[in-house]
């Protein structure tokens, strides 16, 4: 039987910040600046998810080494707790066609939590459409969700140890395409532990065919580099790019590499860089862990499938010193 590859045999493996914020937002740094940053850190992908506004970059910033996402990040707030009681659903939202240049959900004089007035001027949005009123309540969450992907855009459910909410209320979330699995700024600088393989887990059991992305949550120039996610695509193209997320061909990181993950003959295999342990995880108790007794480093491990049973399969891998990487669930349909 021929190999199933889960993540694609061939192609590049791009790093990628999925969540940063620049001066057009609460970010301190510019645009520009956050380029050079990223490529420093060796970085090719950075989406600029600015808080509320939709401000294109592709076409100036992006170059044979860089690929700029055109994206931003919008925010629903319980605005009736006091601010570090406050509940939110923040979402990360990436235009899945370089040429997308209006704001969908647009509203013209409210719910600009974090960019100044200037960046509004800068926004272009279908004048036709009504304003959008960003009320904090799952309805109105899950309306805008499906909005912005009837218009194009790649959504995340952005960092719920932050953001308060309970699964009981963000578990009700339908349109979303992937669960910020790790932020890195969260964990590192507010120390929230936004390490969220729980929630992951919880969607997948309710059956949502969802992925995990990594990202900084960047607002700083020294916010880069605890999580990020590896696309692999074919070029560094806008379009090879969105490609791949609409496809789950990436995976999310704060260290761990998989090179390689495929199935064959009912058995899913993965190579991986040297790491503490691999775990193979399904929706039922049929799991495995690779390690070594003598604390020596694995790099690749097997395990057999129980197709009636498994409903999807997902990899972790824990890096020696302790860095994490998780794969994309991939259900395995009967």
């Amino acid at each position: 039987m021929a190999k199933e590859y889960l993540l694609s045999e061939k192609g590049n493996d791009y790093r990628a910040n999925l969540h940063c914020h620049t001066n057009l937002s609460d970010g301190k740094v510019s645009p520009e600046r956050i380029k050079e940053l990223h490529i420093e850190k060796g970085y090719s992908i950075v989406a600029y998810t600015d808080h509320d506004v939709f401000i294109p970059h592709h076409k100036e910033l992006s170059d044979e080494n860089f690929l700029a996402l055109n994206a931003f990040e919008a925010e629903f707030i319980d605005l009736n707790e006091i601010r570090r009681k406050r509940r939110t659903t923040h979402l990360c939202l990436i235009a899945l066609d370089e040429n997308i240049v209006n704001q969908p959900c647009f509203h013209r004089t409210e719910f600009l939590y974090y960019a100044p007035e200037s960046s509004r001027d800068m926004v272009k949005y279908d004048e036709n459409e009504p304003d959008f009123n960003r009320d904090y309540n799952p309805e109105t969450v899950r309306e805008f969700m499906r909005k912005c992907k009837e218009k194009g855009f790649f959504i995340t459910y952005n960092h719920p140890a932050w953001s308060l909410e309970t699964f009981e209320q963000y578990g009700t979330y339908e349109e979303m395409d992937a669960l910020e699995i790790i932020n890195g700024g969260c964990d590192i600088y507010d120390g929230m532990h936004d390490f969220n393989h729980r929630d992951y887990e919880l969607f997948l059991r309710q059956g949502k065919r969802i992925f995990a992305v990594a990202g900084d949550d960047t607002h700083r120039a020294e916010g880069i580099g605890f999580g990020w996610t590896v696309i692999r695509a074919p070029k560094l193209t806008y379009k090879d790019v969105c490609d791949s997320l609409k496809n789950g061909n990436f995976y999310a990181t704060s260290g761990p590499e998989i090179k390689s993950l495929y199935i064959e003959d009912g058995v899913v295999h993965v190579e991986t860089s040297e790491a503490k342990s691999i775990y193979f995880n399904t929706a039922v108790r049929h799991a495995k862990k690779i390690f070594n007794e003598d604390g020596t480093a694995v790099n690749s491990g097997s395990f057999e499938l129980n197709y009636e049973e498994d409903e999807y399969i997902r990899v972790t891998v824990i890096g020696m010193d302790g860095s994490i990487c998780y794969s994309n669930a991939y259900f395995l349909d009967k």
